[in-house]
């Protein structure tokens, strides 16, 4: 939210069931677009459906009748955002794929999205229904796509073929959620290295 990636730019958005008359897709990439903008300039906090309304140039019950709340309305901007910053490198290294995915990921964390991101996730903490939802629209494909990456490792040799790589991308996220929610250390290139290095001593 702090760079020149737009809603506007990605051309293929998450699959979402319309309630009431069918959204047109201009005004949906508005409002994803003000929601971005919203974000960017106030934080999460101090963001509202009324100034994401105002931006757009909609009105409030155009923006209720698709999203039930400012945190559904978020996690889709977020998650389309995300999806274009920080992307699975595919460079043919595991050591230069994970070196490339931890810089995208740790700017995008430290950036407004970061704020946004711990936003949504104590929100998740008091709506049990919410969680799910971000369960499943962000924090599910996110931890398949680092799998992915993982086991392209596992078939080049790069990592021993017995681990679990399930268990592996849950420790590298609780890593860096750890940093990131809870402990006053840096999300740095450092990190990233070091990271790094513990999981290529993963060898046969």
């Amino acid at each position: 939210m702090d760079d020149k990636v737009t809603v506007l730019d990605v051309e293929k958005t998450s699959e979402r069931s319309a309630r009431g008359r069918p959204r047109s897709e201009r005004v949906h990439q508005a409002i994803l677009q003000a929601t971005v903008d919203v974000l960017g300039a106030v934080g999460y906090n101090s963001t509202t459906i009324e100034a994401i309304a105002a931006r757009a140039g909609v009105g409030k019950k155009t923006i209720y009748r698709w999203w039930s709340s400012k945190a559904e309305l978020v996690l889709e901007a977020l998650a389309i955002i995300t999806e274009k910053r920080v992307p699975f490198p595919d460079t043919g290294s595991l050591k230069e794929d994970l070196l490339a995915y931890f810089e995208s990921s740790f700017a995008g964390l430290q950036a407004k999205s970061g704020t946004a991101l711990s936003g949504l996730a104590a929100e998740a903490q008091l709506d049990p229904k919410f969680a799910r939802e971000f369960q499943r629209s962000f924090i599910v494909p996110r931890k398949e796509g680092l799998v992915t990456l993982l086991k392209k490792g596992v078939e080049r040799g790069e990592l021993t073929s017995g681990i679990d790589l399930d268990v592996l991308g849950d420790l590298i996220y609780g890593a860096k959620w750890y940093r990131f929610l809870l402990y006053p250390a840096p999300l740095d290139s450092a990190f990233a290295r070091e990271i790094t290095e513990i999981i290529l001593r993963l060898k046969d």
